[in-house]
């Protein structure tokens, strides 16, 4: 056996890197190039760019990898970089900011087949609008804007896009020098070609804007006499009414407020409460029927006996502070029935209040607030159908002790008249 040492030497295995393991080189720029080159090869036909997008583009190119780069190109014509700018200032004309706004629909509609053709691309096309939405102020010009607008209305009708993304709206960038204004305007005006106003604001809803529309507006022409001008001279009397109902809304939380506050306090001020009333009814902040019943209800609910069972005296106590309140507002005999029937429907509608009813309106006789006419008149004809037999079974009695003094004076009246002739 030989003595000589073996010396150690250095050896391994080579491994070869698997070709599915070898990382691919990005390269945006020379997908948007292929995607440009094929969209000018096949020009503003929309059938032919369809078929290119679906047949070519999508099988021959690696769109899933480049999702966000293919849509650059087909919503700005390039790359957008951070910021907003075109990358390279490379662009192409065929793409939906170079539209007619005759052909959005067309061209959206693209969008729409390829994506439901390709449904991997879905997720990708709302966080892509929403980037460019972001960015509009510097990518895109006015008109540009308003196309994509338009555009974003046929996306969100389709529910190829989720309404979340409209909440970068507010943002105080966009809401500046009106970009988002401008927007909003393009895809509102869409929309109602589209659909109705009722859609609209399910819609406005669910992406967490304020119904009044005041977050997309700059802080100077935020109030909703300005956005209701606004949309008078855009020609959108849809949203003229909408507008009007939020300041109507608006205008009855308020009141609704200030009624509640003025009932709960200690010294509350019947004279500042009166006139306070009287101005928003004249100024048609509310209408009187509304002001009736709020302020009825927030007396009725101001106490402990809004929770009893049976209604305690302390509440008739309370109603009585009031009488001279009501003889303030209530001046013709239109009113009293107006009032007459807002009670009836609050006893209806609150359980506890139900065998109440004859016992206010009595204690509003006394006060002077509601006539035997307006009771007799109310009880034949002008009553609510809610509960209208409870009520009128309750008033009965009433009625006819008040028919019955009619019937006296009436007599009274004769007798003199004779003892005149005499």
């Amino acid at each position: 056996m030989s003595g000589k040492v073996l010396k150690p030497t250095l050896s391994g295995t080579r491994n070869k890197t698997r070709k599915r393991d070898e990382k691919e080189k990005w390269e945006p720029q020379v997908f948007r190039d292929a995607i440009i080159a094929g969209l000018e090869d096949v020009g503003r036909d929309h059938e032919t760019l369809l078929k290119y997008l679906c047949e070519t583009a999508a099988v021959k190119f690696d769109v899933k990898r480049y999702g966000e780069v293919f849509l650059d190109v087909l919503f700005v014509g390039g790359i957008v970089a951070p910021g907003g700018t075109i990358e390279g200032g490379v662009r192409t004309e065929i793409c939906l900011a170079k539209q007619e706004k005759s052909d959005v629909k067309s061209f959206t509609n693209i969008l729409i087949q390829f994506i439901r053709r390709y449904k991997w691309l879905q997720k990708t096309l709302g966080e892509e609008i929403r980037k460019i939405m972001m960015v509009m102020r510097v990518c895109l010009n006015e008109e540009e804007r308003e196309l994509l607008g338009s555009a974003t209305a046929y996306l969100l009708i389709e529910g190829i896009i989720p309404p979340t993304l409209l909440s970068a709206l507010t943002q105080d960038h966009l809401v500046k020098d009106d970009v988002s204004a401008s927007f909003a305007t393009s895809l509102f005006r869409t929309w109602l070609e589209e659909r109705d106003m009722a859609s609209l604001t399910s819609t406005l809803k669910k992406a967490s804007l304020d119904p009044s529309l005041q977050d997309i507006y700059p802080a100077h022409k935020r109030s909703l006499d300005q956005i209701e001008s606004y949309f008078k001279e855009k020609g959108m009397n849809e949203l003229v009414n909408h507008v009007k109902a939020q300041r109507a809304n608006a205008n009855r939380k308020n009141f609704i407020s200030r009624i509640k506050r003025f009932t709960n306090e200690d010294d509350y001020n019947t004279t500042e409460m009166g006139e306070y009333i009287r101005d928003a009814i004249s100024q048609e902040r509310v209408t009187s029927p509304y002001a009736l019943q709020v302020l009825f209800s927030a007396i009725a609910n101001s106490g402990d006996w809004a929770s009893q069972e049976n209604i305690s005296d302390d509440f008739y106590k309370e109603l009585k502070q009031y009488v001279p309140l009501f003889q303030t507002i209530i001046d013709t005999p239109k009113m009293q029935l107006e009032l007459l029937n807002k009670i009836q429907e609050f006893c209806y509608d609150n359980i506890n209040f139900l065998k109440t009813f004859q016992k206010i309106i009595f204690l509003l006789y006394n006060g002077n607030i509601i006539e035997e006419d307006s009771i007799i008149g109310w009880y034949y004809t002008h009553h609510s159908q809610k509960g209208q037999r409870e009520f009128l079974a309750q008033m009965d009695k009433m009625v006819h002790w008040l028919e019955n003094a009619e019937e006296e004076e009436s007599d009274d009246d004769d007798d003199d008249e004779d003892e005149d002739d005499e």
